[in-house]
């Protein structure tokens, strides 16, 4: 395998863990969930349910009171100087009682304070839960890359053994200068280094992670986080997130309740309340009883009284002042906050990008130098692995590109008040995620393609162009169920290995009606899948196909799997929806195609990915209303798959070149078939391999327009013929 493959795609996870282990540590966004079950969030929780209670019974005091009073008296009274009555007397009252003016008031002002704290709490809860966010993002961050950094530095050492007997062998022969030798030799030594670190990282991150979870993790396989900055670079600086920021909330509400504070009422300072009660007594030598009914209203006025009134209205301005100064300075701090991370994200962005086309052009140079080793001598090996220690280091600095991207999204969940979610038919929020790899991959692929080709076929220009184009071949993958369980497997490692030599940028999955119902139920084993496939570098596009979803009473069933999907990071939805397998007649084809029509503009304005479709040649120029199908894609921005499942090269030229010169603004991709059930003028894989391989090169260059986006390729079970399709793509 070449070296350029050999690197980037053992960036992947199952060499960390060995091929027996297949597990893989759960992703960043289903880790995010457990938040909620950490002791620092439940403390919180218990110290904001406390003072709720507390400010809920306080509040009992303002409303109506029940008072009552038993007693018992033994009198003597003295009627005249020479007579006096003893006798017993009991006593028994009780009644209601409301505070009213000041005294209620006073009681409402000692609750405030109690309320200001309350708020505090409630937005310090959310506040905690962001804390707590960031750090585990960070955490499951270091883990990533630690992760990665090992396996980069497990490859770099490969050559180790090799690289000291050619140096050992050509320094005694004079050939190399001992300080050379210790620089060539000294990208071990870092290797060695960084595998350690990496571990170290991975395992003080798992246990933070299980520390914020609460949840006994392995230590499996971590797949790519999501960055959503994407929406975050559609943002202006207006100051509507401060609506729903939980700090800023809470202050607003305390700068209200400033604002009504009962010390600036003129009846503050006068206690007072309303009773009604019943009272009754018993003679007891008698036996004779009596008793009343009561309504009282009691009022005490300081004497002082407009002194105190001063001081409580300048108090009570004095805290509303500083409530609004308060909530004014945070507010400011927290938007400059926010617009330095807003700029930080562009800033990321460009340096993720830097680092994956640095690692890209590294990586053709080691590639290069690979050829030359074979087919010269002198001091080749020295270049070599100059150039490797070069893509080892550029490998790093993507590295921490990716670590630096990564705590930018941790540092982003202190603003972060909804998942960010993109835009109708744009692909998913990452901040980079595989697209930029990909790119540099794809033209990392060509470039190898061509200097390969270079060094072996009789027309090297010839080559060369074909490989530019097949950098961006696409596959159906029908069959799915392998793939999805492809992550941490020794065979996934093979299988991706095959698609990078045979130029495959991107998939189409399938999925039968069980595996979407299981989607649909439980994302998580799709979204993982995803995920991995974009760590190797590849795209993924949902493929669904039914021609009955042409029809309105069965559009339905598509919107409702789209929608139950919606939260996967697919790069695209792919429909393979043909008319022809409804109804094959002639005069219903335009009929037909304006039912797919309006099944197009529904699936489009549901979809949250861009919208392509599988369709025949000659159905491109069958009108539909005022315009010809071709222009109803254009319109909608579906970029059609034309199916020319022939399997001469100048035949399929001759039916996709004309489509392509006459609608340029459409991006085309020409699927060709592959398969083994098909016979010899439809499908290439009876042919001899070379025979193949020229058939597809001779379509890609000949269609090599703007508009031409590359071939998709056509085999009943994509994913167990991917060495087939490697060797017949690039002669391996």
């Amino acid at each position: 395998m070449a070296t350029s493959t050999r690197i980037l795609v053992s960036l992947i996870p199952a060499l960390l863990m060995g091929p027996v282990v297949a597990f893989a540590l759960p992703p960043l966004e289903q880790l995010e969930t457990r938040i909620e079950l950490s002791p620092a969030v439940q403390l919180a929780e218990r110290a904001y349910e406390s003072t709720r209670d507390s400010l809920s019974a306080g509040r009992i005091g303002l409303g109506v009171s029940a008072f009552g009073s038993v007693g018992y008296a033994h009198n003597h009274d003295i009627i005249d100087p020479l007579h006096s009555w003893t006798y017993n007397q009991g006593v028994a009252g009780g009644g209601l009682s409301v505070p009213v003016l000041g005294s209620r008031l006073q009681l409402e002002d000692s609750l405030s304070e109690q309320q200001v704290q309350l708020l505090q709490l409630d937005a310090r809860r959310e506040l905690q839960r962001r804390e707590l966010l960031a750090r585990l993002r960070k955490a499951y961050g270091d883990y990533w890359q630690g992760q990665r950094l090992e396996l980069l530095a497990r490859n770099y050492l490969q050559d180790e053994a090799t690289l000291e007997r050619v140096v050992a062998l050509r320094t005694r022969a004079g050939l190399l200068l001992d300080a050379d030798r210790l620089e060539l030799l000294s990208g071990f030594s870092l290797a060695r280094r960084d595998e350690a670190a990496g571990g170290a990282d991975r395992e003080v991150a798992l246990g933070l992670m299980r520390e914020l979870t609460a949840q006994d993790l392995d230590g499996g396989i971590a797949v790519r986080p999501l960055v959503p900055a994407a929406c975050v670079r559609n943002l202006d600086a207006s100051d509507d997130w401060a609506d729903s920021d939980p700090e800023l909330a809470g202050l607003r509400k305390v700068v209200s309740l400033r604002e009504t504070s009962p010390r600036d009422s003129a009846l503050y300072p006068v206690q007072s309340s309303v009773q009604l009660g019943y009272q009754t007594r018993e003679d007891m030598p008698t036996g004779q009883h009596g008793g009343s009914t009561v309504l009282s209203w009691s009022f005490q006025v300081p004497v002082e009284y407009g002194s105190q009134r001063r001081l409580l209205a300048r108090a009570a301005a004095a805290q509303l002042s500083r409530a609004r100064l308060e909530y004014e300075i945070r507010r400011q701090d927290l938007q400059q906050q926010r617009r330095e991370l807003i700029v930080r994200a562009a800033v990321l962005e460009q340096t993720a990008q830097f680092a994956a086309t640095r690692l890209a052009a590294a990586d053709a140079a080691v590639e290069e130098r690979n050829l030359r080793a074979v087919k010269l001598e002198g001091d080749v090996a020295e270049q070599l692995q100059r150039a490797r220690m070069q893509h080892y280091g550029a490998a790093k600095a993507l590295v921490e590109a990716d670590r630096a991207m990564v705590y930018w999204y941790a540092d982003w969940a202190r603003f972060e008040t909804t998942p960010c979610q993109p835009a109708p038919g744009k692909a998913g929020p990452q901040l980079y995620s595989s697209d930029d790899v990909t790119a540099a991959r794809a033209a990392t692929t060509a470039r190898a393609a061509s200097l390969r080709t270079a060094a072996q076929a009789p027309n090297p220009g010839f080559v060369q162009a074909a490989a530019a184009v097949a950098a961006n071949r696409a596959l159906y993958l029908w069959r799915s169920a392998e793939w999805l369980n492809f992550a941490g497997t020794a065979l996934g490692e093979r299988k991706f290995a095959e698609m990078h030599s045979a130029g495959i940028a991107r998939l189409l999955i399938s999925l039968d009606a069980e595996q979407v119902r299981r989607a649909i139920a439980e994302p998580s084993p799709l979204v993982r899948a995803v995920r991995s496939t974009h760590e190797h570098g590849l795209r993924v596009e949902l493929l669904l196909g039914d021609p009955g979803w042409i029809r309105p009473e069965q559009r339905g069933r598509l919107l409702a799997i789209i929608d139950g999907l919606k939260s996967v990071p697919f790069d695209g939805l792919h429909l393979d929806l043909e008319p022809e397998q409804i109804d094959p007649s002639a005069d219903k084809l335009p009929a037909l195609l304006g039912l797919l029509e309006q099944t197009l503009a529904a699936a489009s304005a549901a979809s949250p990915w861009p919208l392509a479709l599988s369709i025949h040649p000659r159905d491109l120029e069958v009108p539909v209303g005022e315009s010809s199908f071709a222009q109803v894609l254009l319109r909608l921005r579906v970029s059609p798959t034309i199916m020319v499942y022939v399997a001469n090269p100048e035949r399929a030229v001759a039916i996709a070149e004309p489509l392509l010169g006459h609608y340029p603004q459409l991006s085309f991709s020409v699927a060709l078939s592959l398969e083994k059930s098909l016979g010899p003028q439809e499908s290439l894989w009876s042919y001899p391999e070379d025979e193949r391989r020229r058939r597809i090169a001779r379509v890609e260059t000949r269609l090599a327009a703007s508009n031409f986006s590359g071939l998709t390729l056509q085999l009943e079970d994509g994913w167990g013929d991917a060495s087939g399709l490697a060797r017949l793509a690039t002669g391996e």
